[in-house]
């Protein structure tokens, strides 16, 4: 999909109607002119590069893209937003470690066992490529 920039902002598909500088518009983006186009403050077309998005980011600088590393404060706030899914899915499954409510639920090695490798997930290596553990039974058997 052809991607354009509007006064140098990040590109998007172009809009069903431009505002020409006469004052008129222009329904219809397939009739679309490229003068047209560059006089409504439209430039482009633009493509995402190729990027792997496990190590990298891509960025609009104004007239193009650009293609580099994650910075360790990216990476950091990654694992801000990892840990803070970790805790919500450990919070969720407290009541299976609670031995007054144990009565009901058959699997609690497989409980112990998840929630041990949710605590591990900091330990990976990458947290734009977090594999995330599962429990066979989302409920209590």
């Amino acid at each position: 999909m052809a991607l354009y920039s509007h006064n140098n902002s990040y590109p998007k598909p172009l809009p069903n109607r431009i505002r020409l500088p006469n004052g008129f518009t222009k329904t219809d983006s397939s009739t679309f002119t490229e003068d047209e186009l560059t006089s409504a403050g439209y430039s482009g077309p633009y493509t995402y590069p190729s990027f792997d998005p496990l190590t990298e980011k891509i960025e609009w600088v104004g007239n193009g893209f650009t293609v580099r590393l994650y910075n360790e404060q990216e990476i950091e706030s990654q694992w801000s937003v990892i840990r803070e899914q970790r805790d919500e899915l450990l919070k969720e499954s407290d009541y299976t470690q609670v031995s007054d409510y144990n009565f009901g639920i058959t699997n609690t090695t497989e409980w112990q066992t998840y929630r041990q490798e949710l605590r591990n997930i900091t330990s990976q290596s990458n947290p734009f490529n977090i594999t995330w553990p599962t429990i066979s039974s989302s409920s209590p058997e």
